[in-house]
């Protein structure tokens, strides 16, 4: 931590805290009376009912009307809304998403043979694939932000936290809402939920909603705006049905499908190598090798455009364009759709609950990762290579025959049209999970043992197409002798390029198996002020993958791997009432996220036997206090935790992938400490106004990563810890949001705004500089947002009440680099930029 960073963090926990005379906390409506202060916020982040402010973990919950408010349509909406917390887009589905909480980041990788570091559940139901956490979400009764370590009752691979998406229960008497909105981009959508009612014991809820807009960036090879890229259209489908047992349980089916097809935002070009060669660099008295890039800028520099429009963004920049060259139409089209069966009762002196989860998710996409257009150059082939060379060098070449020298002299170094980099990739995915908990609570103790069982399926069979530029002069000066310099000489066309056309095809399965239970001891009675928690998980994980293709051609034998990982994890914990609305707690956790196979790493050199990457594990320690002051009127929430993560999962381009593609690995760091403060802060300033604001700072020091290549042949890897840059994970993340309130003259009809702001610095997207030399130039710009919303809601309208809001995204237009990658041996870079300004108008009616 810099202390430039101290400062600016110290003072935005300062400004939080004393500023902080807010509203609702993020679960709470605008709606709360001065004179009874902030509501109650319930969560079940610890499978049962209780006030947040006694459950002995940092938590945040956003309630169903904030996210209305807010405009939260997926889970990527809510980056910035709570401390440590931030969300990245993906980069070629329109529904995957990047979580990084208090420093973890699931990667960027979106393979099936690596785990997310971060869960997401929606209504118990854990879902596996990062490529589809981005889905649709509806009929929201509230989202659960767990930060930190969830290794005992949330078992499933949060080592840095989770998020639960918590669905509303379909009402016993007749509910109907709907709504519709139009905004800029020619954006408009529509949603309906309706409740019948109670019919002969069965509640039921349907709900639909549908949106559609037009691309944010012109595409200029594409006439139509709708086919642009940021262009999406979504349809999203809930029904659910819930019938009681008795009195004391219930039965409750939910049925969920989304479908999102559109245009992924654009690549944008920012770096070019030009082939220098990239030295060794020292690290701590050892040489450690760089990743050496291929020389692009001369290529495009001598290349023809199919378009000549498009050869001005050849020219890399670091800045947002309007206009890019997709000459193929990239598309993304992603369904995921999925069955929930909860069955729950209650014994008397015990409670039992079932969860069933069974989804599918398809993703079919085609992207253009350059952004320049077709282009055409000199071609390299074995072949061709003394093409255009003069006579009197080519005599010299014993395996030309004579009579062929004077053909090869006169003939041209043929051309090819080609891109730099393109994908075309179909995942499939279906898994099943099944938890039973079984819990009960005395005077003095409250109980929940329980056991999970999760299994899944996936494949993914894509094709990348890659040019890469080879310099044919190095060819001649390695190879020919005293002959090299001549032929380096007369070259026709030094810079050459070589298609690659690769396939990775792979098919994965998993297993996973837990047991778990929590014991919360009150000492002396619940009254006594005093929660005593311990709880542990034993959880049992088999990975397999059967891989037919990881290059140009079909394996001859296909490879596989087959690996199991065990793990023991436990939660400690210790709450105290110091005071009426004052509590202090400590925690100490530990983690576990399973190991894997990377579907791109070579199989073990003499076999078809694929290795694994081992499990990531993390023991974390955390205190806090939770406070509730002044009749209830401030709400405010301080942590500070201390991570120790060994094994740490991290993602890394392949140094040493087949010529002319590009692959990402990963790599099991040795031991990172994460230390980290938040403050989460909501009070209520009058009647009318209130604010609420969070702020959080992670420093992030890794003590071993055993990375590095040396130049000398065998020797052992070369810790680079000291050069390693966290990715995907801003240090600093602050918010806070002004709220207004005004009671009409008309019924039940209330003016409302809000405005916000959000800050997450700037995000690195590589480990370190040693695999992507182009990590510093890709580390993200600091963001900066400004959101609004005014609006009145209950408005008279018969028996029900309709409201109108206007909302605007990114008020000031900002233009952030958000997201980058580096092709490394490839030899340039480029990335993603946030979205500019969206606004428009949501009319709504209730009865």
């Amino acid at each position: 931590m810099t202390r430039k960073q101290a400062y600016k963090a110290a003072h935005l926990i300062i400004g939080v805290s004393s500023l902080a005379i807010s509203s609702q906390t993020l679960a709470q409506t605008a709606t709360t009376p001065s004179e009874t202060g902030l509501d109650e916020i319930v969560v079940t982040a610890q499978k049962r009912a209780q006030n947040l402010q006694d459950v002995p973990i940092a938590i945040s919950a956003i309630s169903a009307e904030k996210v209305e408010q807010l405009g939260i349509r997926d889970s990527r909406d809510l980056s910035g809304l709570a401390p440590n917390v931030v969300i990245t887009q993906g980069t070629t589905s329109n529904s995957a998403a990047v979580f990084s909480m208090r420093g973890i980041s699931n990667g960027g990788s979106e393979s099936f043979g690596v785990d997310a570091a971060n869960g997401l559940y929606v209504d118990g139901v854990y879902i596996a694939r990062g490529g589809a956490m981005g889905l649709s979400v509806m009929d929201v009764e509230r989202v659960e932000v767990l930060r930190g370590p969830q290794g005992t009752l949330f078992g499933r691979n949060t080592t840095g936290g989770a998020i639960h998406f918590i669905s509303r229960a379909p009402s016993s008497t007749f509910r109907l809402k709907a709504e519709a909105g139009y905004g800029n981009f020619n954006a408009w959508n529509g949603k309906i939920s309706i409740d019948p009612g109670e019919i002969a014991g069965i509640s039921t809820s349907f709900s639909y909603s549908h949106s559609e807009r037009d691309g944010v960036i012109d595409n200029i090879l594409q006439p139509r705006d709708s086919r642009d890229p940021g262009a999406r259209k979504s349809d999203a489908f809930r029904a659910a049905a819930r019938i009681g047992l008795g009195g004391t349980g219930s039965i409750q089916y939910m049925f969920d499908w989304n479908r999102i097809k559109g245009t992924p935002l654009p690549f944008v070009l920012t770096n070019v190598a030009d082939g220098t060669p990239n030295a060794p660099i020292t690290i701590d008295g050892q040489q450690v090798l760089v990743t050496q890039q291929a020389p692009v800028a001369q290529y495009l520099a001598g290349a023809t455009f199919a378009d000549p429009s498009c050869a001005a963004l050849a020219a890399p920049s670091r800045s947002y364009r309007q206009d890019v060259c997709n000459n193929i139409l990239s598309s993304a089209y992603d369904k995921s759709w999925g069955h929930n069966l909860q069955v729950q009762n209650d014994f008397g002196g015990f409670k039992v609950k079932s969860t069933t989860g069974y989804r599918f998710w398809n993703s079919d996409y085609v992207t253009d990762l350059d952004g320049i257009g077709a282009f055409s150059g000199p071609a390299f082939s074995n072949a061709t290579l003394f093409n255009g060379m003069p006579a009197s060098l080519l005599q010299f070449i014993p395996t030309i025959p004579a009579a062929a020298i004077p053909f090869i002299s006169a003939s041209p170094v043929p051309t090819i049209s080609q891109d730099l980099f393109s994908v075309d990739n179909q995942r499939r995915h279906k898994q099943f999970s099944q938890e039973v908990e079984i819990s009960g609570d005395t005077s003095s103790l409250d109980w929940v043992v329980g056991g999970f069982y999760f299994w899944e399926k996936g494949g993914e069979n894509g094709v990348q197409s890659s040019g890469f530029v080879l310099d044919t002069n190095s060819v001649f000066l390695a190879n020919f002798g005293p002959l090299g310099p001549g032929f380096a000489a007369a070259n026709p066309a030094r810079y050459r390029l070589v298609q690659t056309l690769a396939r990775l095809n792979y098919t994965t399965s998993s297993e996973s198996t837990a047991v778990y239970g929590q014991f919360t001891f009150y000492p002396g009675g619940r009254d006594s002020g005093i929660r005593l928690t311990a709880g542990g998980r034993y959880t049992w994980d088999e990975k397999k993958m059967l891989r037919l293709q990881n290059g140009t051609a079909p394996l001859a034998i296909p490879e596989s791997g087959d690996a199991k990982f065990s793990k023991f994890t436990w939660n400690l914990m210790a709450g105290y009432d110091v005071a009426d609305g004052v509590n202090l707690y400590a925690r100490a956790a530990t983690g576990y996220r399973s190991g894997g196979f990377n579907s791109q790493d070579p199989a073990i050199a003499g076999t078809n036997q694929l290795g694994s990457f081992e499990p990531e594990k993390v023991t974390s320690y955390e205190v806090g206090v939770k406070t509730e002051l002044f009749n209830r009127r401030l709400r405010l929430n301080l942590a500070a935790y201390h991570n120790i993560y060994d094994d740490l999962a991290v993602l890394g381009p392949v140094t040493n992938a087949p010529v002319g593609t590009f692959a990402t690995r990963i790599i099991n760091a040795g031991k990172v400490v994460y230390n980290g403060v938040e403050a989460e802060a909501q009070a209520v300033l009058n009647d009318n106004f209130s604010i609420d604001g969070s702020v959080g700072y992670i420093d992030i020091n890794y003590k071993e990563f055993l990375a590095g290549q040396s130049p000398v042949s065998g020797a052992p890897p070369v810790n680079i810890a000291s050069i390693v840059t966290p990715g995907y994970t801003s240090p600093l993340t602050a918010n806070v949001a002004l709220n207004a309130q005004f009671p009409l003259n008309w019924g039940n009809a209330t003016l409302r705004g809000r405005v916000g702001y959000t800050h997450e610095d700037g995000k690195y997207n590589f480990s370190s500089s040693v695999g992507s030399p182009f990590n510093e130039q890709l580390k993200g710009d600091d963001i900066d947002l400004i959101d609004a919303q005014i609006g009145i809601d209950g408005i008279p309208l018969g028996s029900g009440e309709g409201e109108v809001r206007l909302w605007v995204k990114n008020l000031t237009n900002a233009k952030d680099f958000v997201r980058g990658i580096d092709y490394g041996p490839l030899g340039f870079a480029g990335g993603y930029y946030a979205e500019p300004r969206t606004y428009g108008i949501t009319v709504g009616a209730k009865f």
